[in-house]
């Protein structure tokens, strides 16, 4: 069980309404750098920041912590689709989707830009380990200043150079994945030679 993992740390902002629990601080926003996150089965993903004054906060949720002070806000359930799905979980930025743009469909169908920060995926529970269940989440920085967390099929892509062709009209012609394939239990026919040699030879066994 993993928990809590480093991310790619970055600077942002967050309501001083949310540290001191008092709505006349609503409109007050402190610096805080964020450094890691933490998956808790169920709930909202949420970060360790550190603020400029040294006061270090875990559990904050994603949506609470913003790139800069928000221009249009949105409800902190259309930030993340779906909760936490366990609490192994590991973080990846991905160099080839590093500061691509792409438009997210929220869950109500509206369509807003972000750009691509880094992925949070989980393993080794139901959810994850059942190919038509997989998800995993891509944090975004919306360009209204909240921070994103979304699966695949609500991300669409920008690329001047490699997206060039416009997307389906009919996107219910694709379909989830059923199974993730096995290449060794295809056959109990083929085996390895019983020997101590490097290159061993694989054969077919006869019947």
């Amino acid at each position: 069980m993993k928990l809590n993992s480093d991310i790619p740390s970055f600077k942002g902002v967050i309501r001083k309404s949310y540290l001191t629990k008092n709505d006349k601080d609503v409109n007050i926003f402190v610096n805080v750098y964020c450094f890691g996150i933490q998956s808790v089965s169920g709930v909202i993903l949420t970060f360790h920041v550190m603020t400029d004054d040294g006061m270090l906060r875990s559990r904050v949720p994603i949506s609470e912590i913003y790139i800069k002070e928000p221009v249009n806000d949105i409800p902190f359930h259309f930030k993340q689709l779906w909760d936490c799905f366990s609490e192994n979980v590991s973080v990846i930025s991905y160099d080839f989707l590093g500061y691509h743009k792409a438009q997210i469909v929220l869950k109500d169908g509206s369509k807003i830009w972000a750009t691509y920060m880094f992925t949070v995926d989980w393993y080794d529970n139901p959810y994850s380990d059942e190919p038509s269940d997989y998800k995993c989440g891509h944090i975004f920085k919306a360009d209204d200043g909240y921070l994103l967390c979304q699966p695949n099929n609500r991300v669409f892509w920008k690329d001047s150079n490699w997206i060039t062709k416009t997307m389906a009209e009919d996107l219910k012609q694709f379909k989830v994945d059923t199974n993730l394939p096995s290449v060794e239990n295809q056959s109990n026919r083929w085996v390895t030679e019983d020997t101590n040699s490097f290159y061993y030879d694989i054969k077919l066994k006869k019947d």
